[in-house]
């Protein structure tokens, strides 16, 4: 007589088989394309991940990143120590497997850390307990949602809607643009009085006192086009400088 097999024993089973095909989906190439040389390499990994003792689906995956990002790692040392490779590849080669490394043993500490966290737990008969319970519930959910009644069929997709032709709107009426300076036009070459106004009042307002550039000045005079823009500037910003002078 068949026994009907525990649902929690094939959840299991059914997600261990998927991790296996992912992780090994994930390595580097086997060292070459013969199938003993890729059972080898299954092989291999599949023990490390066992060797890292993972107990529940979460364990097993995070011990499978480990192993995968490992394999990595090794597979880009080993182009970057090929002779034929250049020297700015095999640099590149050198970063990457340092990076695989530091991720391959980032998720051993993490999978360390939900170990120990594990087995502080189940010497906790009802805290053990309690999570057993969880973790069944939340697993029998999940599959009836997947495969139960509950699982509804995807309504199919809607009709394609046609499209109206595309109008163009009229252009807007044209609207005159006023113009942000009135006061003074300076053509695109001449400098800017009213920005050195702006950065050095005083040294403006003493040039325009003067009528140029006195000789007993102790900063940096402006150059002949800058004191002229000064002098003949008709800006209100400039002009308020000589209100300002005593």
């Amino acid at each position: 007589m068949t026994q009907t097999q525990d649902p929690a024993i094939r959840r299991a089973a059914l997600t261990y088989r998927h991790i296996y095909f992912t992780l090994t989906a994930c390595l580097p190439p086997p060292r070459d394309a013969s199938p003993e040389a890729l059972h080898e390499r299954n092989e291999a990994a599949v023990a490390t991940a066992a060797s890292l003792c993972p107990v529940t689906a979460a364990e097993a995956i995070l011990a499978a990143q480990s192993v995968a990002a490992a394999a990595h790692a090794t597979e880009c040392l080993r182009a970057a120590n090929d002779p034929g490779m250049a020297l700015a590849m095999a640099l590149k080669c050198t970063a990457q497997a340092a990076s695989m490394m530091r991720q391959s043993q980032s998720a051993i500490r993490s999978l360390q850390q939900m170990q120990a966290i594990r087995i502080k737990r189940d010497s906790d008969e009802s805290a053990a307990a309690a999570a057993a319970m969880a973790e069944h519930i939340a697993a029998s959910s999940m599959t009836t949602r997947l495969t139960g009644p509950m699982a509804a069929p995807e309504p199919p997709p809607p009709e394609p809607l046609i499209e109206p032709p595309l109008i163009e709107p009229a252009p807007p009426p044209e609207v005159d643009q006023p113009e942000v300076r009135t006061t003074e036009a300076a053509s695109p070459d001449s400098p800017d009085a009213e920005m050195y106004a702006v950065l050095y009042p005083q040294r403006a307002a003493l040039i325009r006192r003067h009528g140029g550039v006195p000789p007993d000045v102790t900063f940096g005079p402006p150059d002949e086009a800058m004191v002229r823009a000064l002098l003949e500037s008709r800006s209100p910003l400039v002009r308020a400088l000589d209100a300002d002078t005593v």
